[in-house]
């Protein structure tokens, strides 16, 4: 007996032939009639969805996050009040600027992005493998990406373009300082860091706020390539990290992260050299130190990889109850720009896909639009309403938020010109080694080449504002003279 499902057409009819148009005699024209012709070829033209922005190129994966340690004097965060409580979680990994075909071993930010599916909600934690930003305010984001990104003109990456702009914000210089060094081509995802970068608040039964930053460690160590490194693997392939992920997870050696976090309390928000929501700087882990709460382990490859890591939609805003946003400038500006992306690639109704539905569904009074699969009955679309089955606000302390207290502030557009944007990154090129300060060197003299003499002079006196040997490194590689350069940016600031 043949048990094998009927095709059918995508009306439910069962299909007698799949392969053959429909033609008039063997070798005649093929006829408009043909609905399974015409069915196949259109679901082909509208098979690709716009890619994202920014992160387009990654992959993801199944997994739990495992609390180590209740946090519940910080937060009443459901997920983080038992030891040994598990989360599932989504996982996706990615490439900041480059398209869906793009390589994976480039020098580039990647995305660390996690779903967790608690009991009262979906919470989405957005990292990168770096521990700090470009900007510090949304504002510039989008033409951060603008200038990263090809030319308009000629759809190629020009160094002149970028230069130019981080030219003009020296903000940048601890992010490509990162980036441009040893930190900057990840080796695999398995083995990458995930840093939350913008600060969020964490809110106990009490009322107390903290604020907090994220960090995941993988347990292997993390491991970087070099210049070298990267361009032997993309002769063979441009999906290496794609590959070595779900190679891991079918032979079963399944990936874990240590997941820690560093709390400032909210007393002490005004003790920083610092503001600390800046996401172009680091917290001293001297001076907060990292605290394990969990374990974040991958364990299952998605049935598809559409449906999956291309559908799965992340919003920096979905909370759960005690986890709330801080004043963060990026953060808050990314908490419109996601589920708005979300929204143009895949319709109003994106949170009822099966990546992104919550555990327990979604429950209010929100209809139609776009792709609407819900099974939406009854007279009663509003709220509130006279129903005895009417769904009702839960006012229990669980859920209730965090208060703002604003009182005699002046609401403007700050520059925070104020913030020191070398000291950080002076430590960090001091804290590298001999041969980490030469291959951070190299790298740059190489992104470097061909841009105007204006924004190569500018970028050099930004390397001796972080450390007058970082300037200097630079400069000579260039012949360039750092007296003179030094005396004419001294002059402009």
């Amino acid at each position: 007996m043949d048990n094998k499902q009927d095709l059918t057409n995508n009306y439910g009819r069962p299909v007698e032939n799949d392969t053959s148009s429909l033609t008039i005699g063997e070798f005649g024209p093929t006829l408009i009639i043909d609905t399974q012709l015409t069915q196949k070829l259109a679901h082909l033209d509208h098979e690709r969805i716009p890619e994202r922005v920014a992160f387009a190129r990654g992959a993801g994966a199944y997994g739990v996050f495992e609390t180590t340690k209740s946090m519940k004097n910080y937060t009443k965060a459901d997920f983080l009040q038992k030891e040994s409580a598990q989360t599932k979680v989504f996982v996706r990994f990615s490439t900041f600027v480059l398209s869906k075909g793009s390589s994976e071993v480039v020098r580039d930010i990647r995305g660390f992005h996690i779903k967790f599916y608690t009991n009262s909600g979906n919470y989405d934690l957005v990292n990168i493998h770096l521990p700090v930003f470009y900007v510090r305010d949304a504002m510039k984001v989008p033409d951060l990406l603008h200038a990263l990104k090809p030319s308009p003109v000629t759809n190629l990456i020009l160094p002149e373009r970028t230069w130019q702009y981080f030219s003009k914000l020296p903000e940048t210089l601890n992010a490509i300082t990162y980036l441009y060094g040893k930190y900057g081509i990840p080796a695999n995802y398995i083995q990458m860091e995930g840093h939350s970068v913008c600060v969020y608040k964490w809110l106990n039964e009490d009322g107390d706020v903290f604020y907090v930053k994220y960090h995941f460690l993988p347990q292997k160590g993390a491991a970087y390539l070099t210049k070298q490194q990267a361009q032997e693997i993309q002769k063979n392939t441009s999906a290496s990290a794609t590959n070595n992920l779900y190679s891991n997870l079918s032979n079963k050696n399944y990936p874990k992260w240590d997941v820690y976090v560093q709390i400032l309390e909210e007393k002490n928000l005004d003790t920083f050299p610092f503001h600390p929501l800046d996401t172009t700087k680091i917290w001293d882990e001297k001076v907060l130190p990292l605290q394990k709460i969990g374990t974040l382990t991958l364990n299952e490859i998605p049935d598809n990889f559409f449906e999956y890591s291309e559908q799965v939609a992340f919003d920096p805003g979905s909370f759960v109850a005690g986890i709330e946003a801080s004043e963060s400038k990026l953060l808050q500006g990314l908490m419109f720009a996601y589920p708005d992306a979300n929204r143009y690639r895949l319709c109003i109704n994106y949170p009822f896909l099966k990546v992104n539905r919550p555990l327990d569904g979604i429950h209010n009074y929100q209809q139609d639009g776009q792709m609407d699969i819900r099974n939406q009955k009854g007279e009663i679309n509003f709220f509130p309403n006279q129903e005895s089955n009417s769904l009702k606000e839960n006012t229990s302390n669980q859920y209730s938020e965090g208060k703002y207290f604003i009182k005699g502030v002046v609401i403007s557009r700050f520059k925070n010109e104020y913030n020191d944007n070398f000291e950080q990154a002076g430590d960090l090129y001091r804290s590298y080694s001999e041969q980490e300060k030469t291959t951070l060197i190299d790298n740059l003299v190489n992104a470097l080449q061909g841009v105007s003499r204006p924004v190569l002079e500018q970028e050099i006196y930004y390397f001796y504002k972080a450390d007058p040997d970082y300037g200097k490194r630079v400069a000579d590689r260039f012949n360039l003279n750092l007296k003179n350069i030094v005396l004419k940016y001294d002059q402009s600031l």
